[in-house]
Order: C-alpha cells, then sequence, then structure tokens
C-alpha cells in the first residue's frame, strides 16, 4: 500500500454526498487524534475506529495515513485561499491598508479558532510537505495576497511595495506562533503587533517612494 507517488491522490474520490460526508469524517476524526497524541502514534485503526467506519472502508479512501494528513492540510489551505478571495471581493475598490487591515483580522480570527488543531496541522506540514507541495500551497496564497493589492482604490501610491513580503510576514509570524505559543492568537496584542508589522511595511515604502 504505497502511497509515496502522490498523497494526494485518493484511491476512491467522493462523487455522491455520502460519500462526501465519509471522507470528511475520516478527515475530522485524523485532526482531532492528531491533537491527542503524536503522528508517528497514529494508525489506521486508530482513525478508522474515531471517524466511526470500517477499516476497510477507511483503505478504499486513503492508501495510508500521510495520505490523509496531506489531505488535511490541503483542504485546510484550500479553505483559507477560498475565504481570503470572499474578504477580498468584498474589499474591492478600498485602500490598501484597509484592505490588508480587514485580512489581517480575518486570518487572525480564523486560526485563533482551534489553535491547538492549527498548531498540530503546522508540526505536520513541515515533516510531510514536498518542496513542490510547499511551493504550490504558498504561490496560491501570494497569488491571493497580488489580487488584494490589485482591488485597490490606491495601488499606485505603493509602487515599492510586495504582495510577496507582506504574505512572508504574515505566514512567518502567524505560523512559528502557532507553533511555539498558539494562545498568543487570541490575545489583542498579537493583532497589534501584526497590524504594526504590515502596515509599518507599506508605510515606510510609501514614505520612501514620495521622497524620491
Amino acid at each position: 500500500m504505497s502511497e509515496t507517488a502522490s498523497p494526494l491522490k485518493l484511491r476512491r474520490k467522493p462523487v455522491q454526498q455520502r460519500s462526501k460526508m465519509t471522507q470528511v469524517a475520516i478527515l475530522d476524526a485524523f485532526v482531532r487524534l492528531l491533537v491527542e497524541k503524536s503522528y508517528a502514534d497514529l494508525t489506521m485503526r486508530d482513525i478508522a475506529l474515531v471517524a466511526g467506519v470500517g477499516l476497510g472502508t477507511l483503505y478504499e479512501y486513503f492508501p495510508g495515513k500521510k495520505s490523509i494528513a496531506a489531505h488535511c492540510i490541503h483542504e485546510r489551505m484550500k479553505n483559507i485561499g477560498a475565504q481570503m478571495r470572499i474578504w477580498v471581493e468584498v474589499q474591492h475598490g478600498q485602500p490598501l491598508q484597509d484592505i490588508v487591515t480587514d485580512l489581517l483580522e480575518r486570518i487572525i480570527l480564523l486560526h485563533a479558532d482551534k489553535t491547538e488543531e492549527w498548531s498540530a496541522l503546522i508540526f505536520l506540514e513541515r515533516q510531510i510537505s514536498n518542496m513542490e507541495a510547499y511551493s504550490a500551497l504558498y504561490g496560491q496564497v501570494v497569488d491571493i495576497w497580488e489580487s488584494a493589492f490589485a482591488a485597490s482604490s490606491d495601488r499606485a501610491a505603493y509602487p515599492n511595495t510586495s504582495p510577496t513580503i507582506v504574505h512572508a510576514a504574515v505566514y512567518g509570524v502567524l505560523y512559528q506562533t502557532l507553533m511555539l505559543s498558539p494562545q498568543s492568537l487570541q490575545e489583542p496584542e498579537f493583532l497589534a503587533q501584526m497590524k504594526n508589522l504590515v502596515l509599518g511595511y507599506l508605510q515606510i515604502t510609501d514614505q520612501s517612494a514620495r521622497i524620491r
């Protein structure tokens, strides 16, 4: 039951609603267990038991726990991306700093919910993601930040700013905090510091452009 070729390739693609619900139950069970015990200690039998499915059924969907882990991470990141695109569209035409502030508040609020799960998944991502998968996920979120900049009414006022730099800053601080002190996300000071970091970058580059 090798799963080295493509962890994201399902053995059984869910089409009917019942199949989709079974897959969701499996992924949810995996995350719940991941919070309670280490990834190395998890077994397919554990996951099947918590998900309420037979072991044979579990293997019909996933070849092994690495495949389940990869899908959990992929689905979480995909959902974040979908939410971000909606938020950007709602803020379309607003000043850049307002759009960025709204995104920061919503992203942090999203991760502040179920921080233990996020922390466990971020640790796991570092263990199982190869460069190709990491680059793909990273690139998708950078694209969303680029769309946020493009959607602003005053993008031209920030010619020297980079959406990639903004994403790197947010991603780095947010995920390091999730791994080391996830409870910090629920403190107002964390949001304030993140705003200082990102908005400070925008303001400094804006001032530099005007001086020139």
